[in-house]
Formats: C-alpha cells, structure tokens, sequence
C-alpha cells in the first residue's frame, strides 16, 4: 500500500499472530525501540488529512468485513492546523467522509493542559454528527481508562438471538427481538490432531444395520436418518420412535411468545430463579407498528406493578418455555453510562414438575438470640464492599489463556493471578473486634474426632453418647444436672434461656462456666 509524505504503517491491519505480538513486546523492552528514530522519526509538518485517508484506507483493504471501525488518536498537539488554512479545510472534509463510512474517532490527549476548543471539539463533533453544545470532552484519565476497558473486554456480536412474534391473541401480534445480556464463557474447542504429522483428524458417524447370522462386512447396510428409531424405557418396556415423532414431541407450539395473562411482580418469587435472563425488545422491521403496541404494553405493565406469564418458543425444534416478563426502568452508573435498558427482561419460570420437595426445609430452625443476630449485623456491615462484574475475572479462563499465552512465547515462569481470592488480612482487621463477642455467644468450637466409636449398650459407659437438654427443657433437669456435675449435657442457650425466664439480667457476654456459676448463685446450689 502507498502512505502518504510523512506517515507510516509501524504493523499491518490483519488478524492478531504470535510473531506480530512477539515484536511488539520485543519494541517495548528494547533500549532504542528498534531503533525508531531513524526508522520513523517524527516531523511538525503532516497533514492530519492524509493520516485520517491512510486509516481509512487499511479499513477498506484489511479483508475482513469489520462489524465496527475506530481510529483512535493519540495527540499531544491540541492544534494542528490553523482555522482557515487548506489543511484545515481539507481534515473536515475527511471528517465529513469518514461520518458517512461510519468510522468512530477517539481522542486521547497525552497532557492536561489540552485546548479543546481550538481544533478538535468541532472535528469530533463532525465526524460523530453531534451538537458541539451538548459534546462531552473527552478528559484524559477517562479516555484512558476506556481504552484499557476496550482493549482487554471481549466483543460479542451485536444481534438478536431469535426474531418473534408476541401474539396478544390469535389475530393480534407484534415483532420482537430477544437479546442475552450475558451468556457463559465456554472454553476454546479442543482439535484432535495426529500425533506423528500434527494433522487435523476429521471425524464422521455413520450408521449400519447387521444381521445376526450374516457377515458384519458383507451384508452391512448403511442406514439412513429416515430409518433410524429411538428408544425409551417405560414400565420395564422399550417404545420405538421415529426422529420426526421426536422433533414433535419437542416442539407443541411454533416459534413465538404467547400471551398467558398477568400477575403481581411479587408472585415472581427468586426461587424461580433457574437460568440467566434474557431481554425483549420490539422489532421495527419485523412487523410495522411494533414499537407502538410495545411500549404501550410496557408503560401499562410497569405502573401497574404487574408481570406478563407467557410461553417461550425460541425456534423450530425446541421446547416451550414458561417465561415471566419483568418491566425494568433504564438506569444509569456515576459515570451517565446505562447499567440497565428499558424493557421487558424475560425470567424462566419453572413448571410443577421441576420443583423439589426437600428435607431441610421441613427441620426445625435453631432457635437464635437478638444478640446473636446483632453481632452478625455489625460482622456483615464492616466487610460489606460494592460489587461490579468487572471486579472478578474468571480464574479457570485467566490460568488457562496465561498458560497458552507462556507456552507460545516460550515464558517458564507465568505470572497467575486469581481476583476471586478474598482479602483475609482486609477481613481480619475488621473482625478482630467481635471475635471475642462471637465466643461468648456461641461458645468455641467443637474439634471434630478423629474417629467415630461404638455406642455403648443402654446409653452407659465412656462411649455412650450423651443427649443434650434444649433450650425449652425442664428446669429440675437443668438444676439435677449442675448438681450431678453433668455439665456436659447441657447447652450455653439453655442455661441462658433459663437464667432469662428466672429474671437474672447482664448474661449475654457471660461464657459456659460463668453462666453455670451464675445458676448456683441464684440457686444456692
């Protein structure tokens, strides 16, 4: 490619390789940066025109179809040519051309002291096509911190999972997109490669009906996805299906949204909770008039309080889904950036059958003091910190693209980091306070035993396991126990419980033995 007087092409736009990354980290790490002076240089007199004519031309020749195309600009020049000049003239013309490309510019001042309104408030506003009155200015910190976030975030594409039709009633339907607002990571697929030559092994299925008493090799036949049966047991029997009478058992509706009817946002228990949400938004170009009937439901739903119950059919071939949608206001961060969009968020609410019934739900709660929970209240409010998905990476992901990465740039000692280790030496300066509080209260704990021994006979002898008294026992056992000296049975609730109901006040930070020395006291044991 041709460059214009005073530019250049340090690397190429193509697709990111081993060796374009090795060089540059090898120009980083270099005293002289490969010697760039005199490779490149640097000169006063460029047109900023020809630079903006240069990137655009990478974008065209590149052959990729780019979903997005950014120039982004680092200056330290707030000036760089004088208004009224040609070159002054001809860098809006460039802008002018690079707005009707859709080329997005980002600015990143490399001072403070950066004059905006010199050259490059109406530049950008040009090319963005924007009221330079109602223009946010980059500031310099930002931009960096935005590039940083650009650069090391993972780009989705941008598009609907599935084009619907929201059917009100038989006669009554409007377009609508689904859109997932986050989705799970998987990892890079795995390539099974020959292990002489490297190779890539392409692997098929096919299958083949034999006769019992034939030949397998002879009288194989291949047998095609029309004569193929699936089995399932049912009641000690196999029942055969044919692939189609299984695609039709999956699929009772055709792919659209079914309106059920309507309910309060509190029946919307997060107990029904059973998969990440997806989001609902109109679809102009499906059906016209879309948007209207949308946001009409929309408004109606969100000042009533009310979520709209109807089945989920993605696409062909797939099972309905009972979905709940949830209306949710826009919302926006510190930094004016949209956290959360106006519309419908769908909730997959799950059937009778998928419900579970479990014992521990079904045991008694333990019973708990007001102290204790208060003690806890202040534990969780000192450790209580903001929380953003930015925050934590995925370590599994992090130690495995850092293992690749060590092992292409030949690095025998990886740096690994982990965002989800907790902070204890943070923790434990927080806690220290109420550690000895939380002993009083719930006594120490209990130093499992190496091993399990034998129940003696009749409940006697050293092994026999000796039932505790709670805290709803009788007295005379609590009092026949302290006399007895058979303390062991006996719980720090249950004392207190008791010491409470006979009246005796200042026993919430006493221990085990103070509260049993407390009892004789009041007993005259």
């Amino acid at each position: 490619m041709v460059v214009p007087k005073q530019t250049a092409i340090f690397l190429p736009m193509t697709t990111p390789s081993a060796d374009s990354i090795r060089k540059i980290m090898n120009f980083r790490d270099s005293d002289d940066l490969f010697d760039f002076d005199r490779k490149f240089g640097h000169s006063h007199g460029t047109n900023l025109a020809d630079i903006l004519w240069l990137c655009s031309r990478m974008f065209t020749r590149c052959g990729y179809k780019l979903e997005q195309s950014s120039i982004v600009l680092f200056t330290s020049n707030d000036e760089p040519h004088k208004a009224g000049s040609y070159e002054y003239q001809q860098c809006f013309i460039k802008a002018k051309d690079l707005q009707q490309l859709d080329v997005n510019v980002v600015l990143v001042p490399m001072q403070n002291e950066f004059d905006k309104l010199k050259f490059y408030q109406e530049f950008l506003c040009t090319v963005a096509s924007e009221d330079p009155d109602h223009f946010n200015f980059p500031h310099y910190e930002e931009s960096r911190e935005r590039l940083l976030n650009r650069i090391f975030r993972r780009d989705f594409k941008k598009r609907a999972l599935s084009h619907l039709k929201f059917k009100l009633a038989d006669s009554i339907a409007f377009g609508v997109n689904v859109y997932s607002l986050s989705r799970k990571t998987k990892f890079p697929n795995k390539i099974d490669l020959l292990r002489d030559t490297n190779e890539v092994i392409v692997c098929k299925r096919s299958y083949k009906t034999v006769s019992e008493n034939s030949d397998a090799e002879n009288d194989s036949n291949y047998l095609l996805p029309g004569n193929q049966r699936k089995t399932l047991s049912i009641g000690n029997e196999k029942v055969s299906f044919t692939v189609d009478e299984v695609t039709n058992m999956k699929q009772m509706l055709e792919p659209s949204i079914r309106l059920l009817g309507f309910k309060p946002l509190t029946k919307v228990s997060p107990m029904y909770h059973i998969r990440s949400p997806l989001f609902l938004y109109p679809d102009e170009a499906g059906i016209a008039g879309s948007t209207v009937i949308f946001r009409a439901l929309y408004e109606k739903c969100l000042a009533k309080q009310k979520a709209a119950f109807c089945m989920l059919t993605m696409r062909r071939k797939q099972p309905s889904k009972l979905v709940a949608l949830i209306p949710q206001e826009c919302c926006f961060d510190d930094d004016g950036e949209p956290f959360r969009h106006s519309g419908f968020r769908i909730e997959f609410i799950p059937y009778a059958a998928d419900i579970r019934a479990l014992e521990v739900f079904d045991r008694p709660a333990p019973e708990i003091s007001i102290e204790q929970v208060d003690i806890f209240k202040s534990v969780a409010k000192k450790i209580k910190f903001k929380y953003h998905p930015s925050q934590f990476d995925n370590p599994v992901l992090t130690t495995l693209y850092t293992n690749i990465e060590a092992l292409l740039f030949d690095n025998s000692d990886p740096v690994k980091y982990d965002s989800t280790k907790p902070d204890n030496e943070r923790i434990d300066s927080k806690v220290s306070p109420f550690v000895s509080t939380i002993q009083e209260l719930f006594g120490e704990d209990q130093v499992g035993a190496s091993k399990k021994r034998a129940k003696a006979p009749d409940a006697e002898g050293p092994n026999a396991k000796i039932p505790k008294l709670g805290s709803d026992a009788d007295p005379t056992l609590i009092l026949d126990a302290i006399r007895q000296g058979k303390t062991n049975s006996l719980l720090v609730t249950t004392l207190r419980a008791h010491l409470q109901r006979e009246g005796v006040a200042g026993i919430s930070k006493l221990n085990k033995a103070e509260l049993i020395d407390k009892i004789k006291e009041h007993h005259n044991l």
